[in-house]
């Protein structure tokens, strides 16, 4: 008598790795400002299940495009440019900014 490829424990075992996969999900976003010119432009993208490496895949590729068009993560702009672009009115004045004009 041969024995059955998977077992009880088996099945029980790519059931559960399957259901944990299809029930993923993913949301994400990178908000960029062009310091020149002050446009802004926002990578983001949701998925569940297998979906979610498509959307990181995704998201990955807008921020290559976006950097390699000069865009700068705003969490990644320098004093300077941040500054510069509070002054022109194109980004909110941070948190410690606005309390030491105060």
């Amino acid at each position: 008598m041969r024995k059955p490829l998977f077992n009880r424990f088996s099945c029980l075992a790519v059931a559960v790795v399957c259901l944990f996969a299809a029930s993923a999900c993913t949301s994400q976003g990178v908000m960029f400002v062009h310091p020149q010119s002050g446009a802004t432009l926002e990578c983001s993208g949701s998925g569940f299940g297998l979906g979610t490496a498509w959307v990181q895949g995704y998201i990955d590729e807008c921020i290559r495009r976006s950097e390699s068009r000069g865009f700068v993560a705003v969490d990644k702009l320098t004093p300077e440019q941040r500054l510069d672009l509070e002054s022109r009115g194109l980004l909110p004045k941070t948190e410690s900014a606005a309390v030491g004009s105060k």
